[in-house]
């Protein structure tokens, strides 16, 4: 494991890591979902803007919920028409 420091929204947190370049992936791309969601709102505060994001976030999850629900429907309805196939 290895602690790493990282810089979000002007707060310093640490983390402990077996991969510190997945880490970097990770809070890159937070920090500037975050940057660009601080300048859509026009706001420093930043539990508004972590709040904002994790309500964002809430919303994109449930909706790849529920379109991976909708394709398993999909893929059983198809199951059950295979089924009735009878090969000659």
């Amino acid at each position: 494991m290895q602690d790493v420091e990282v810089e979000i929204l002007g707060s310093i947190y640490r983390f402990s890591t077996d991969d510190p370049a997945y880490l970097d992936q990770i809070t890159s791309h937070l920090k500037a979902e975050l940057e660009k969601l601080k300048d859509e709102i026009d706001t420093i505060d930043r539990s508004k803007i972590l709040v904002l994001y994790c309500m964002q976030l809430t919303e994109k999850y449930l909706a790849e919920k529920n379109n991976a629900s909708s394709l398993l429907e999909e893929n059983k309805k198809i199951d059950h028409l295979l089924d009735d196939i009878e090969i000659i």
